[in-house]
């Protein structure tokens, strides 16, 4: 599925404590890349047409041409997929929720297949990024989870949301601890 003629992809904030519960922070976003997708010869292996990762963005001609940052909210994304016909008929708020849903579906199957493997000392915590894919049907693929996600504030939106995601994964590890 493309955003006006872009690719795009989804971030969702996972922690993960030292008990093993698993906490996703309400509300991914959406990162686009600065060119139309077009999978002619002379594009296969222009970046910015195929990542959306902003480290790679960020020094493209037109990154922030189109959004604040290559970025925008799921909110966004939903409305925009509602409005432009690309929802099967769903309403923006109804394609917000069938992508929110099989995001955490995912992400506890990830969890699930990992959990024997993952080493945690008490009293640590870890964030990961995970990043999603949306196919034609609304149809969610997880591409990767990163253990070093990037939280700069490169955007107004993530201006917004990376203090209240730091200040809840704050709340759930280190108040436990001290308070």
């Amino acid at each position: 599925m493309l955003f006006k003629r872009r690719k795009f992809d989804l971030r969702v904030w996972v922690l993960i404590s030292f008990d093993f519960k698993c906490y996703l922070f309400r509300e991914c976003y959406v990162r686009t890349s600065s060119d139309d997708y077009d999978l002619g010869q002379e594009n296969l292996d222009k970046i910015y047409v195929h990542l959306t990762n902003n480290a790679i963005q960020k020094f493209s001609e037109n990154y922030g041409k189109f959004e604040d940052g290559n970025q925008i909210s799921l909110t966004e994304l939903s409305d925009h997929l509602a409005e432009s016909g690309q929802s099967n008929g769903l309403s923006g708020v109804e394609v917000k929720e069938k992508i929110t849903k099989q995001n955490r579906d995912l992400i506890i199957h990830s969890l699930k297949a990992i959990k024997g493997k993952l080493k945690i000392r008490k009293f640590t915590f870890e964030l990961v990024g995970y990043d999603f894919i949306i196919d034609e049907d609304l149809g969610v693929y997880m591409i990767e989870v990163n253990t070093n996600p990037c939280i700069e504030e490169s955007s107004s939106l993530l201006k917004v949301l990376i203090p209240r995601m730091l200040d809840d994964m704050f709340k759930l590890t280190l108040d436990t601890v001290f308070s």
